[in-house]
């Protein structure tokens, strides 16, 4: 570019110089002589001479004018190009910078926002768990397991949930059921969808989520003591366990009695199998919850007073035991003292035909063994004809011998079952009618009460001479 333009400006310079020289020499024609002479000495040579001097000199000062120029014009556009070369580099880099840090904010931002990752509490179990009340009171203790062998035994807790699902580890020698309530509540299992938890072997019960806030969970075997003996051995939920357990309730209340007092045929089919037995279904469990009584079934299915299955203790023997399946050696202690003790037994002896007077005198040592255990102030009620009323006679004699409702000593006829053991609807029916009998013994009421018929359905009302006051 630079050499095109100083090419210009010689092929300009010349022509001018061209055309003053040659308007010179026109000029030069109507001079004087001295003019020509000093053009003849050499004059119009330096003219010449000093004009290409200066055309050279022009042309250089041009050329370095224009040099200068182009590159000042050069340098600044250089200038503008690297300042925006720059500019854009700065700004990328400004906005990576901007953007990682935009980045890391907003990753901040989200987890912040994200729920917090919490592990679940995880609590040991054993008969000495801080926070733990042990349901069914007569267990074999333990301080590695919470022993789970007689009909509802289990356990109960104060839960400050998260509302997240809780987890209960758990073992049995045989499979049985359990179930749990949240505040009173069947809390069944979701998948399948059942009230019940199956346990066989190691197993983890996992109850659907808990609903947020102070729940209490209560977790308890429905399976009998001779089909299966569980322990429980771990609690795993999202909250806090309150370390003060459930309070002990007013009243405790011991039922005595075979498969009747398991809830043996309440639900499926009576095979005789885990899965046809509910003992929350049965009238001690509903009858310990409607007067609010603390409880234990003390009920070995299949065995009577006397009768026995080969290997098992009778109730005469197993009355004695913690666990006298699992280990009949340990003695129960008798701690906690029974206010009433409700006896169902004896259909077994029946039915394996035990001689009558040989029932009578085991049935009453029964009755002095719970007296002496439990104190005198204990009341006993004492119940019959569920499937047989073979022995009723027997067992109404000996409750007279023993002093009767003045001693605390009472007896009731329960409706005959229609076909062998009671359903889940009759052991309701009973529960409607043994409110007001075990209430009335608690109480120490001295009244004639209705007995249910006999076998030809006629009213039955038994005379206790001077020993009774009308009922109110």
């Amino acid at each position: 570019m630079i050499k095109k333009i100083i090419a210009s400006m010689l092929v300009f310079i010349l022509l001018g110089g061209l055309v003053a020289c040659s308007g010179g020499k026109e000029q030069g024609d109507g001079t004087d002589t001295e003019m020509d002479t000093l053009n003849e000495s050499g004059v119009g040579d330096d003219t010449e001479a000093d004009t290409e001097a200066d055309t050279e000199a022009d042309t250089e000062e041009d050329t370095e004018t224009d040099t200068e120029t182009d590159i000042e014009a050069d340098t600044e556009a250089d200038t503008e190009a690297d300042t925006e070369a720059d500019t854009e580099e700065d700004t990328e880099e400004d906005t990576e910078e901007d953007t990682e840090e935009n980045t890391e904010e907003d990753t901040e931002d989200d987890e912040d926002k994200k729920p917090a990752v919490t592990e679940p509490t995880k609590i040991a179990l054993n008969s000495s768990t801080a926070g733990i009340k042990i349901l069914g009171d007569r267990i074999l203790h333990s301080d590695t397991q919470i022993n789970c062998d007689w009909t509802c035994s289990g356990i109960e807790f104060v839960l400050q949930s998260e509302g997240k699902e809780l987890t209960i580890k758990a073992n049995s020698d045989e499979p049985c059921y359990f179930k749990a309530y949240v505040d009173g509540i069947e809390w069944g299992s979701i998948s399948p969808s059942t009230p019940y938890y199956k346990v066989d072997g190691p197993t983890e019960m996992k109850l659907p989520p808990i609903p947020k806030g102070t729940r209490t969970i209560r977790i308890i075997k429905v399976t009998g003591h001779t089909l299966s003996r569980a322990e429980l051995l771990e609690i795993s939920c999202y909250g806090t366990i309150s370390e003060t357990a459930p309070a002990k309730k007013d009243t405790y209340i011991e039922f005595i009695g075979d498969s009747i007092s398991c809830g043996w045929g309440v639900i499926g089919t009576k095979d005789g199998k885990y899965t046809g037995q509910d003992g929350s279904l049965a009238y001690p469990y509903l009858l310990a919850e409607a007067l609010g009584a603390d409880y234990a079934i003390t009920a070995l299915s299949g065995q009577g007073v006397i009768f026995h299955g080969t290997g098992m203790p009778n109730m005469t023997e197993g009355y004695l035991c913690s666990s006298p399946i699992r280990d009949r050696n340990t003695v129960y202690d008798f701690e906690r003292k029974a206010d009433a003790v409700v006896i169902n037994i004896g259909t077994n002896d029946v039915i394996y035909k035990v001689n009558e007077a040989e029932f009578k005198a085991a049935y009453k040592a029964l009755i002095e063994t719970i007296r002496e255990k439990n104190g005198e102030d204990c009341k006993i009620v004492c119940l019959y004809n569920t499937m047989n009323d073979t022995y009723s006679s027997s067992i109404i004699e000996i409750c007279r011998e023993l002093g009767g409702q003045p001693e605390g000593i009472y007896y009731y006829m329960l409706d005959r079952a229609d076909s062998g053991h009671p359903t889940a609807e009759e052991n309701r029916a009973y529960l409607s009618v043994l409110k007001d009998v075990v209430k009335d013994a608690l109480d120490g009421v001295v009244t004639e009460r209705y007995l249910g018929t006999d076998e030809n359905g006629d009213g039955m009302s038994m005379d206790f001479e001077n020993d009774m006051k009308p009922h109110k």
